[in-house]
């Protein structure tokens, strides 16, 4: 390939690989256990990796979830559509409010349509799911490692986030 004759290089090549990660608030009237919140967080799993491969993606390179409340945390993720989606975690008690992270890494898409994907399936789902989302915006990569502080301070955080205006 000549780079000087390219101008999609990197990860934004027909080859390359784009992410998108957005938090958000999300809050129903009537409490959720964390079955309900598992389920949820598969669906939208699934929900993004198809709307991801529907729109040209060569593959699902991870697509994750991690989601605290203050009764505990649900983490689902998928590899792809034929592989399904898992989660795991649990809560003490049912919540009304949650607070999630979404990121997607898809092969072979731009990142405005892995966005796309990634807003449209959470907000498909959780809406068909009677859940709100209250706010939303753009969030870095995580991994387990970003994730060592409590959970109250966690929700803080995300809280504050959330109200920035940025």
């Amino acid at each position: 390939m000549d780079p000087e004759n390219n101008t999609e290089q990197g990860c934004y090549t027909e080859h390359g690989v784009s992410g998108y990660g957005v938090a958000a608030k999300l809050s129903r009237t009537e409490a959720m256990d964390d079955t309900f919140v598992k389920t949820m967080a598969e669906e939208m799993m699934m929900s993004i990796a198809k709307k991801c491969m529907d729109s040209g993606a060569r593959c699902i390179g991870h697509i994750k979830c991690h989601i605290r409340t203050e009764a505990g945390t649900i983490k689902a993720d998928t590899i792809g559509v034929s592989h399904g989606a898992f989660s795991n975690g649990n809560f003490d008690h049912d919540v009304k409010d949650l607070y999630i992270a979404v990121n997607s890494i898809i092969q072979g898409i731009k990142e405005d349509v892995v966005k796309k994907a990634t807003l449209d399936g959470l907000h498909e789902v959780a809406e068909g799911k009677g859940v709100t989302v209250v706010k939303e915006k753009e969030h870095t990569y995580f991994d387990e490692f970003d994730f060592v502080t409590s959970k109250k301070k966690y929700i803080k955080q995300l809280e504050d986030q959330l109200s920035s205006d940025e």
